[in-house]
């Protein structure tokens, strides 16, 4: 083969398993795979279990009690044997022993079980070994005749040997008739114990003893291997109706949960677009219905909340022109005005004067002008472009000292960096308090201190005019302005002002 194809048959092959991959990644294959796997191991798990039941009650039906044995024993040949030749006088124990050598002890039983109409042949051994002894203890003969090593014929019997056996062998030479003490169940396999022997004519004279050892095993139900076989092949077929049913019901409730949760990721994408009509629709009363009403009702908030944010906003964003306007652009307008007022005055007698005062309007004309375009674009004020803050109130002070001829003194201590926001609604705050001491005060001279701290900044404005009356309310924009923004800044306004003593502002700030 090309080295080109092989090259093409590896990647198609690994083109192919990314894609059965991806699908098996999917949830509704998650989900339909989970049906599949838990109903094949629920039959399983089911017919393990049946197996080890019938193991269970097979061998609770083939296995002999110590009571069945004992009554057995106590009523069979073996007993019966042993009276027969030990009931005379002397006893016939050399007899005995010549009749017990033609005995084997390995019996094989056939026995069926009816399970409803399920009929198993059970085959199980039932090893029954026998000891003889006279009324003294001495050995007689065993089945198996090599049971006892030990003990040899007319010797007393060495219990030892057999484990379990001299209690029970003790309480039959004492003549006990209990089963109780007679029986000695080692394991549900094992049994060993003793019955006395009693003359044949039932004078109730012990001629000998019977001791015995009681071992069962289950060789086979029907073969196991062929049980197991049948079984397991029942398993797979009824494991593979099943699967096939689980992976169909699988994939349609998998195809159902997964499109109801697709609903809900196209809400939630319609949402986070800005789009709050789309809501989902779900009819079904379950959690999932349940959480697409929560999630519709959020949704329903968060519009509310945005329309009302939105006119929060709206409302903001004109007093914050309203300010801006008034600290800005009409002080500069009040300004030309006096200038044009100056220059009509002066035109007639000094016409040099009311040229120089004309220069002055125009000049605060195309300031206002340019303070418009500013707060247009939503930058910085044009005073503080490239200067900071000390710089632009230093060069605005010296522009009110022209204008209004009012000496304004600028203080400043601890000069660093602060944030533009902050540094911007400072000089509005100036450029207000200004226009106030201006237009209202009537002083003859003013100062602006500012004083900067580690965690906040400190602000005066002062002047020795007429002051005011800071509880009564008046319907100006100036003070109402300063303490806007105050507010928005987080800080603290102190007014003082008294009549015929002057005003002193004072704006603390957090940095």
């Amino acid at each position: 083969m090309p080295q080109g194809t092989g090259c093409c048959i590896v990647n198609g092959m690994m083109r192919l398993w990314r894609l059965i991959g991806k699908q098996f990644s999917n949830l509704r294959w998650k989900l339909t795979l989970s049906y599949f796997g838990v109903t094949v191991a629920a039959l399983l798990i089911a017919g393990t279990l049946v197996i080890l039941g019938l193991s269970a009650y097979v061998v609770s039906k083939t296995r002999v009690t110590p009571e069945e044995l004992f009554l057995d024993i106590t009523s069979g040949s073996y007993n019966e044997l042993g009276r027969q030749f030990l009931s005379s006088f002397p006893p016939d124990v050399e007899g005995l022993a010549d009749f017990l050598s033609q005995f084997r002890a390995t019996v094989a039983e056939v026995s069926p079980i009816e399970i409803g109409d399920f009929v198993l042949n059970v085959t199980s051994t039932n090893v029954l070994y026998v000891i003889y002894t006279d009324a003294e203890g001495n050995l007689i003969d065993s089945v198996p005749h090599d049971l006892i090593q030990n003990s040899r014929a007319g010797q007393p019997l060495d219990t030892d040997e057999i484990p379990g056996l001299r209690g029970p062998f003790e309480a039959a030479l004492a003549g006990e008739v209990s089963s109780e003490n007679l029986i000695n169940k080692v394991n549900n396999d094992l049994i060993i114990g003793a019955i006395p022997i009693y003359h044949i004519n039932s004078s109730g004279d012990i001629v000998g003893v019977l001791g015995f050892v009681h071992k069962s095993r289950l060789l086979e139900v029907m073969s196991w291997p062929q049980i197991s076989r049948q079984v397991g092949i029942s398993l797979l077929f009824i494991a593979l109706i099943a699967g096939i049913f689980g992976i169909l019901f699988g994939f349609a409730t998998a195809r159902g949960l997964t499109s109801r949760l697709y609903r809900v990721g196209s809400s939630a994408e319609a949402w986070s677009q800005g789009d709050f009509s789309v809501f989902v629709d779900d009819p079904i009363n379950d959690e999932l219905g349940n959480l697409g009403n929560t999630l519709n009702h959020m949704a329903a908030q968060l519009e509310s909340l945005l329309e009302e944010r939105q006119e929060i906003s709206a409302i903001e964003e004109r007093n914050r022109l309203a300010r801006d306007l008034h600290d800005s652009v009409k002080q500069q307008a009040f300004a030309a005005s006096a200038q044009l007022a100056a220059a009509r005055t002066q035109m007639n007698p000094e016409p040099p004067q009311a040229v120089e005062n004309l220069d002055e309007a125009e000049r605060l004309v195309n300031e206002v002008r340019k303070e418009l375009t500013n707060l247009i674009q939503e930058l910085r004020p044009g005073a503080l472009q490239d200067k900071g803050l000390v710089p632009a109130i230093q060069k605005y002070a010296q522009e009110c000292e022209n204008q209004m001829c009012i000496p304004i003194l600028v203080r400043a201590q601890g000069t660093r960096s602060i944030p533009r926001e902050l540094e911007q609604s400072l000089f509005r705050i100036v450029q207000g308090a200004i226009s106030n001491v201006a237009r209202h005060s009537r002083a003859s001279e003013a100062e602006i201190s500012l004083t900067y701290q580690p965690d906040q900044v400190i602000l005066t404005i002062s002047d020795n005019g007429v002051g005011f009356d800071p509880n009564k309310k008046y319907s100006g924009m100036g003070l109402r302005s300063i303490l806007e923004r105050i507010d928005l800044l987080d800080g603290e306004l102190i007014v003082e002002s008294d009549k015929e003593c002057g005003t002193k502002i004072t704006a603390i700030c957090k940095i």
